[in-house]
């Protein structure tokens, strides 16, 4: 192999790895049961950008990068008067006034995030927002306890979006 032909597949590498680093997967776990709440998600960067001040009223995102955002869970969730039923849903969020966001579950999973069939929507809930205080620069999803279940937390630059669950009965 030529240093020409060496040096420029040592680029080309680099570059390749420097592209699965920005395509960061995270997920976030809660216990629910005998089993565990899981969210598998895409975690994009702002890079500058006011993403979700982007997001057009009635339009729905999907809440991380490449595949969509998959909630599964072993247990029956209730959202205040909002039931999800155990099982797997991808997550997509509605903006439905300049200040108000739904989280919408949707039984059809595995595919692209850009992919929303809206027939498929099994339940949407209201999300507070709230002021995140510093600023996060990777979109993060967290599920944390609560003394009857737990909360769906969603921050993003300074935007915070939280929406509370119980574990049915």
């Amino acid at each position: 192999m030529t240093l020409k032909k060496a040096l420029a597949l040592s680029v080309c590498v680099f570059f390749a790895l420097s592209c699965f680093g920005q395509g960061t997967r995270g997920k976030a776990e809660l216990k629910a049961g005998a089993g565990l709440i899981t969210v598998d998600y895409g975690r994009p960067a702002l890079k500058g950008r006011d993403m979700l001040a982007q997001l057009p009223v009635g339009q729905s995102w999907r809440m991380g990068m490449n595949t969509a955002t998959v909630l599964s869970t072993p247990v029956d969730l209730t959202f205040g008067a909002v039931k999800v039923a155990k099982g797997n849903y991808s997550l997509f969020l509605k903006k439905v006034d300049a200040d108000k966001y739904e989280l919408t579950f949707n039984s059809q999973t595995g595919q692209w995030g850009l992919t929303h069939d809206a027939t498929k929507d099994v339940a949407q809930v209201a999300m507070k927002k709230e002021n995140a205080g510093s600023s996060v620069e990777t979109f993060t999803i967290d599920l944390k306890p609560t003394p009857k279940g737990g909360a769906f937390v969603m921050t993003w630059g300074t935007t915070q979006l939280t929406a509370d669950f119980q574990f049915a009965q």
